[in-house]
Order: C-alpha cells, then structure tokens, then sequence
C-alpha cells in the first residue's frame, strides 16, 4: 500500500512516500501534490504528456513533481492520475490524465534540499521538499 505524510517546515512542505514500487512512489507524489493544490476540477478533461531525461529516482521524484508544478500554473492543469509510466532508458514518460481547473497557486519550487528516493527492504521510500 502506498502512503504519503506532510512535514512542515518554514515556508516549506516535505512530502515523505512511501510505496511498493517507483511507479506507484511516482503516482504517490502525484496525489500528494494534487492534495496540496487544493483544487477544484471542474474544466474540461485533459491529458498531457510528460518525458524526463534519464536520471536518478530522486532525480526523477524531482522532475516529476517540477512538471506538475509547471502544468499547475502554467495551463491551469489539475493532475488527477497517471495512466502510464515507463521508465525507458533510465528516464521517465508517462501519460497524466486530469482537468483544466483552477489549482490554487501554492506550490513556488520543488527544492533539492533533503531530495530522497531509494528501495529499502523491497519498499520504496522518498522525501521531496516544496517552497510554498
């Protein structure tokens, strides 16, 4: 089973997951950030692509979360799933699936500060920090 847990911090939100895969840590973050976003789906159903260079999973975590922010505030996107991710080559696409809405502008960076994603013991465990 996947989970995620808030931190506060000052001016900041740590996000720590923890899932049974890097597909799911990956979908994990997603929610998360969704539930930050406060936001409210009420637009027209949209789907946008996303590619990642090769990288690190924390790397990766990072990218990831950086491109919802984007399609957060940049096309008022409210990221409500990802029907499909692949990790070929050492990088990262996937299909994310949602509304154009109205997501509440909170999110201002996704820090490197404390960035963590690793397997331990068959689990996957990650730890991202966003300026708010």
């Amino acid at each position: 089973m996947s989970t995620h847990t808030f931190a506060e911090h000052v001016g900041e939100v740590e996000i720590v997951l923890e899932a049974e895969s890097e597909t799911d840590l990956l979908r994990e973050a997603l929610a998360a950030f969704c539930e930050l976003l406060g936001a409210c789906g009420d637009g027209e159903p949209a789907s946008h692509a996303v590619e990642l260079l090769p990288g690190t999973p924390a790397e990766l975590l990072w990218g990831w979360l950086d491109e919802l922010m984007y399609l957060a505030e940049v096309e008022d996107f409210v990221p409500e799933r990802a029907t499909v991710i692949d990790f070929a080559q050492g990088g990262l696409r996937a299909i994310v699936r949602g509304v154009h809405g109205h997501p509440r502008h909170l999110v201002k960076a996704v820090t490197l500060h404390d960035l963590a994603a690793a397997v331990e013991g068959g689990t996957w465990h990650g730890r991202v920090v966003l300026d708010v």
